[in-house]
């Protein structure tokens, strides 16, 4: 009960033993005894070794098909969560994990732990009548589903190479099981001959110890049985290889979705500056607005206009700020509410910008079309109700924003595809009416999507159109989701004179389809779900989204306001013992079962085990920052060395010169060789001239950095005529500078009058 309370009531540690004891009283039950609240917390720990224990029991006479960790924002050093999927009915939540980095390699790590963990646990216990550990585990593994990050699918391949290792391991042992004893002798042979071979001869061998022998034959016998397994494999059938090695990856449809709304957005903002057309005004910020009207001219002014961006999802972005603050004292967002509630007799919030939240930008684009009026009428109020009368600059940038002409562009643009395109897309994926649930089945979907905005990039008069409906204009051919966005979206191109919302949809389409080819490459013609079995699609069904995976680490935020002290390992023992309902499981244990438990969560409490992974994170750290200073320390010896190289370089200054220098033939004195070349240009490099204070010309503007490579310098002759039209370019430039420095010296004689002799 103490689990229950705790875990899924959220009763506190502290407080649990005074509710039990105020529940035993209203029942008329006498409590004797207590517990205290080291003692409450080890119970709800020993609730989360359960978990681990029914995930083993679940996974014992299953398939597995995994849900790795997403790539989630890091908070605290801390790893993403995992979670295991054993059927399509039956998940689990494996907890957040700590680690030093995040890459691939530190991730399978991770993962190899917590498997190894959880079947030692369970190992101990009675009620294990399986010889199954962790490697039966990975065996059984059938999908793994990520986002598409380049870390996530280098661990998909990591993975997928020890799955494989790990299947001839067992194939070659079972191999040798079943040989007669006559034959092992013979193998034991083998072995031997080659770690002899492989230690560099008999005489090498004598010269090891014991233990290095040892090590060598089981490294010997190990690479003989998985040679065996393969020699086994490579007899199977191909649909026997196929479902023996079946392994599939699979990418979270959400991200999809957002990467090709970006690769759209930046479609759009493409559009203007290809067309000559002005764009978006740019949201500066109060530092960069100084310099870009105080500094106009200067590097400052420059750097500034260069950082800073408009359009619609910066002024969502900044609206979201104000009208609906992530803390909750700032921000204009209850004031915005009561003032919607007075004028349209709806609540609204604003959508939540400000924080992380899937197509909340989209969403902030169709208010904003709706009601454009009104938020520059609470605009007004707001500046109006100050004692200044006066706007702050954010306010002032969401207010040019919106009543920018071009922005106003990019919000209808926005509102119309989101609800043509996104949310029927993302109704497919995730609604509560949608076709099909297993990843590897939506290839078709995501054709659909593709073929739709080809029509709509093709004739974008399909959604703009007076007379479009949503049976051609929409996605899955349905109503909107909110018709009233889309009529208003429709309405505001006439109202506001918007002439180029076709032309910049088109701009967003064709953005948008080279994002989707880069993102929909598991259903491609030739790829690995195009040659599956009906059944291996169903062996390895896959979530279509990470939205379990999304949730937990905002979960353990939102824990650790209430519970700053609180540990990982508690919360986790906590989240496993909710998420995978092990309140039903607890009472199948038998006693000797949770004396396990309880041993278990004690030897993990004075093991230091989470402090030992803290200073392990230090310890990397220490390790990382000496490492760069070294790189860097060299990096600066290296750059040294070629200065005081390239200060003994005699630089030829005329080009007649080179040319006649570079006629040499070779084995003559003088001849300019490459390395030669290559000296002459890296002079250059770092020689250049200054024509002016306004502008600047160098000698070295055309020659690759890379001596070698597709954009390197290329062969003696690729590198005569960069060094030719270095010294060309070089002579001309000091002509010019002379020629400036004599005209300032000229002008004030030529004026007369005023100067005396001496030229003063």
């Amino acid at each position: 009960m103490i689990n229950d309370l705790v875990a899924l009531d959220g009763v506190r540690p502290n407080k649990v033993i005074g509710v039990l004891k105020c529940i035993a009283r209203k029942l008329g039950i006498a409590v004797t005894g207590n517990a205290s609240d080291r003692t409450v917390r080890r119970i709800v720990k020993e609730g989360g070794v359960g978990s681990q224990m029914q995930f083993v029991e679940a996974g014992g006479n299953s398939k597995v098909a995994t849900e790795p960790p997403t790539k989630i924002s890091t908070w605290r050093g801390i790893e993403p969560p995992s979670s295991v999927r054993i059927t399509r009915n039956k998940h689990f939540f494996l907890g957040i994990g700590m680690a030093i980095n995040h890459t691939s390699e530190t991730q399978l790590e991770g993962w190899e732990e917590l498997i190894e963990t959880a079947y030692r646990i369970y190992k101990t216990s009675p009620r294990c009548q399986t010889a199954d550990n962790a490697r039966d585990f990975w065996l059984k593994v059938t999908g793994w589903h990520s986002d598409h990050a380049e870390d996530q699918k280098k661990l998909f391949r990591l993975i997928a190479a020890m799955k494989t290792r790990l299947e001839r391991d067992r194939r070659g042992e079972r191999t040798i099981a079943e040989m007669a004893p006559a034959q092992w002798a013979d193998i034991l042979f083998k072995v031997s001959q080659a770690g002899v071979a492989a230690a560099g001869g008999i005489t090498a061998w004598e010269q090891l110890d014991d233990a290095e022998r040892l090590y060598r034959h089981d490294e010997a016998f190990t690479e003989f049985v998985r040679e065996l397994g393969q020699e086994q494999f490579d007899k199977l059938t191909p649909q026997e290889k196929q479902s023996v090695d079946l392994f599939i990856w699979g990418g979270c449809c959400t991200h999809k979705n957002m990467n090709v709304f970006k690769g759209g957005v930046l479609g759009m903002q493409q559009w203007w500056v290809e067309n000559g057309h002005p764009g978006p005004l740019k949201m500066f910020n109060r530092d960069n607005a100084a310099a870009a009207t105080l500094g106009i001219g200067t590097e400052a002014a420059t750097r500034a206009e260069d950082r800073t961006v408009g359009g619609a999802i910066k002024v969502s972005s900044l609206a979201g700020a104000i009208f609906r603050h992530k803390d909750r004292k700032r921000g204009q967002q209850d004031t915005l509410r009561y003032f919607w509630d007075h004028e349209t007799g709806l609540n609204i919030c604003f959508p939540d910008t400000s924080n992380t939240r899937f197509q909340s930008h989209a969403a902030a684009c169709e208010i904003i079309v709706l009601h454009m009026e009104l938020l520059l009428q609470f605009l007004v109020y707001v500046r109006e109700n100050k004692a200044s009368r006066a706007l702050n600059h954010m306010e002032l940038n969401v207010e040019r924003g919106l009543s920018c002409w071009s922005t106003r562009h990019e919000f209808v643009v926005i509102a119309l595809l989101n609800q043509n395109i996104d949310v029927p897309y993302m109704l497919e994926i995730r609604g509560p009416l949608r076709a099909e649930d297993n990843l590897l089945r939506l290839g078709p979907l995501h054709k659909k999507v593709r073929a739709h905005m080809e029509k709509i990039a093709a004739n974008p008069k399909i959604i703009t159109g007076a007379d479009a409906t949503s049976e051609t204009s929409s996605l899955d051919g349905k109503m909107w989701q909110n018709p009233e966005v889309v009529y208003a979206a429709r309405a505001r191109i006439l109202q506001w004179k918007l002439e180029h919302v076709d032309a910049l949809i088109v701009g967003y389409c064709k953005a948008a389809l080279i994002i989707w080819g880069r993102f929909d490459t598991e259903w491609a013609d030739d790829g690995p779900i195009s040659t599956l079995s009906q059944e291996n699609i169903e062996r390895a069904w896959l979530e279509v989204t990470n939205d379990g995976n999304e949730s937990e680490l905002g979960i353990l935020r939102q824990a650790s306001k209430s519970a700053p002290n609180m540990s990982l390992a508690y919360h986790n023992a906590m989240r496993m013992y909710k998420a995978n309902k092990t309140s039903a499981f607890l009472p199948t244990l038998t006693p000797q079962d949770r004396q396990i438990i309880r041993a278990q969560v004690r030897k993990e409490d004075s093991s230091g085990s989470t402090r030992q992974k803290k200073h392990a994170q230090v310890v990397h750290m220490k390790e990382v920052v000496d490492r760069n200073t070294k790189r860097d320390d060299d990096r600066k010896d290296r750059a040294d060395k070629v200065k005081q190289i390239l200060a003994e370089v005699v630089a030829i200054a005329l080009v007649q010169e080179f040319e006649a220098a570079f006629e040499i033939g070779r084995g003559s004195a003088g001849y300019l060789t490459v390395a030669a070349l290559d000296l002459q240009l890296d002079w250059h490099l770092t020689n250049s001239v200054k024509e002016s204070t306004d502008s600047v010309e160098t000698s070295a503007s055309s020659i690759p950095k890379a001596k070698s490579g597709p954009k390197g310098r290329g062969n003696r002759a690729n590198r005569y005529e960069y060094l030719k039209a270095a010294i060309s370019k070089r002579s001309h430039t000091l002509e010019r500078v002379a020629a400036g420095l004599c005209s300032i010296v000229e002008e004030p004689r030529a004026r007369g009058g005023n100067c005396r002799q001496d030229g003063s």
